[in-house]
């Protein structure tokens, strides 16, 4: 075999693994492209939003302790007219919380805000003041996947320190990042 023949063999093997590497790198690629991410700025944000209402009698010693009922679309909603089922969700987490004071409600010292029916889940929000007495943003990235797949997103519970008694409401918007597969 000539150094001519030689240098060709070699130059068509390395063109096939050059190849070769190219397609595998480009399945690999394509496995991972199959996800997309809900959020805040998508079309149709995975944004809910909870109303905690109560009335004087239930505050003691100035504090209020309540579930929340959703008043917007739930997540099964907003993931369905996005095209997709909890099932598809395979990352969750909160991104933040946004608490409301209605000017009509007596105003908020402090909050807290679990994820569920009790003070047992998942801290989503703290505030410890209200600065400016009607809202407040809190960044919180709080892991919430399995609480999305098993439907345990539906309640919020709310621990509210008011300045006064009375009648009264706090509402909470909850944006979540859903990352979903199945595009």
């Amino acid at each position: 075999m000539t150094v001519a023949e030689r240098t060709l063999r070699r130059g068509s093997l390395l063109i096939v693994l050059l190849a070769a590497s190219v397609a595998w790198t480009s399945c690999d690629l394509a496995s991972a492209s199959n996800t997309a991410i809900l959020n805040a700025n998508s079309p149709i944000a995975p944004t809910v939003q909870h109303r905690f209402e109560y009335k004087g009698e239930d505050v003691v010693d100035g504090e209020v302790a309540v579930e929340s009922k959703i008043q917007s679309d739930d997540l099964d909603a907003i993931l369905s007219r996005n095209g997709f089922s909890r099932s598809d969700v395979v990352d969750a987490r909160i991104d933040s919380v946004k608490i409301i004071n209605p000017e009509s409600a007596p105003s908020l010292r402090d909050a807290d805000v679990f994820l569920g029916t009790d003070a047992e889940g998942p801290r989503v929000a703290q505030v410890t003041s209200f600065p400016d007495g009607a809202s407040f943003v809190v960044d919180t990235s709080t892991p919430v996947l399995e609480a999305v797949r098993n439907d345990e997103v539906r309640t919020l519970y709310g621990r509210f320190g008011l300045e006064s008694a009375g009648d009264g409401a706090v509402q909470a918007t909850v944006y979540y990042r859903l990352e979903v597969e199945g595009v």
